[in-house]
């Protein structure tokens, strides 16, 4: 079995199942680029956690919203955080505040699932938390990126690399 479990075995395990992966995520990525993209859900306000867990091994931010008449939560997304007025929403909203919160229309194909829509702008009574220009500008960067494509390859490359080098030993 050893025989079979070697350096170049394992290097085209890599490229069988990166590439496809991150092919896959580039064709599918919903494509946020302009108001039209966007609908928007207005509701009032229940209970927020924003956790930043930190650490060697647990690097995340997980910031949502609950409201009163929706069954799955708002999730404000890393790539935002730094757009995001967190002291001021926590300062200022109270429960019972009707929020408006901009989703990508995709994101309303979720229903009845332990999820949660990824908002891409919040706002209420005229405060602005969350701008959604500011967030369309970084979803158009992220639109026009061929990142997805470039580690693909990169994994082809890598994995190539390792199989031949082991095969020509």
């Amino acid at each position: 079995m050893k025989k079979y479990l070697n350096e170049g075995v394992l290097g085209l395990i890599i490229v069988i199942v990166a590439f496809p992966y991150f092919i896959y995520t580039g064709l599918t990525r919903e494509k946020i680029t302009s108001d039209g993209d966007l609908v928007e859900i207005r509701t009032p306000y229940l209970r927020h956690s924003f956790v930043d867990n930190e650490g060697f091994k647990n690097f995340t931010h997980q910031y949502y919203i609950w409201t009163e008449n929706q069954e799955l939560s708002f999730q404000v997304k890393a790539d935002y955080l730094r757009i995001f007025k967190k002291a001021d929403f926590i300062k200022t909203i109270v429960q019972g505040d009707t929020i408006m919160f901009t989703v990508p229309k995709g994101q309303l194909k979720k229903s009845g699932t332990d999820d949660h829509y990824f908002v891409t702008s919040i706002e209420s009574e005229g405060i602005i938390y969350l701008d959604k220009d500011e967030v369309l500008k970084i979803e158009r960067k992220s639109a026009s990126s061929n990142s997805d494509y470039y580690i693909g390859t990169m994994f082809i490359v890598v994995g190539l690399f390792v199989y031949l080098r082991w095969r020509l030993r």
